[in-house]
């Protein structure tokens, strides 16, 4: 089984350099990823997931800050820092233009290995109020008719 830390490396530092080949390496073809914006299901859809990623912050950069080994899983802790210089896509379709807006939050996820030695599953979490504010989104409620 491949070194689970090693493979978390391997994966920050393919989001870092914008590297969809190298995230879809780190998983498996049929993992699962949980995101506050939704499931993602299989090697097509996570790679969609992280396409947008880049497309709205080209510069983005993970640093770890802790990572704990539990069996077969690694729980982490990260810093995200990017600007928000592409379209940003909402769930529910909406787009956000970019703004230039330095976004800087705290983000935590659980990464399950696999027998392949890659990931079959992944859970992250960040203040999605904290982003949302930070890419300078309209949060306001909208009365409808």
């Amino acid at each position: 089984m491949t070194e689970i830390g090693a493979l978390l490396d391997a994966l920050t530092d393919a989001i870092s350099s914008q590297d969809e080949e190298r995230v879809l390496r780190c998983f498996a073809t049929g993992a699962v990823f949980v995101t506050p914006a939704g499931v993602l299901e299989g090697h097509e859809q996570i790679g969609w997931y992280f396409r947008q990623l880049f497309t709205a912050f080209p510069d983005i950069h993970n640093e770890i800050i802790t990572r704990a080994v539990l069996d077969d899983t690694i729980i982490t802790e990260w810093t995200f820092r990017a600007t928000h210089t592409g379209v940003l896509l909402l769930p529910g379709g909406t787009e956000i233009m970019g703004t230039g807006r330095r976004v800087v939050f705290p983000a935590a996820g659980a990464y399950t290995i696999g027998d392949d030695g890659v990931f079959a599953s992944a859970r992250v979490y960040y203040d999605q109020l904290t982003f949302y504010r930070q890419t300078g989104c309209d949060l306001r409620l909208r009365k409808t008719a």
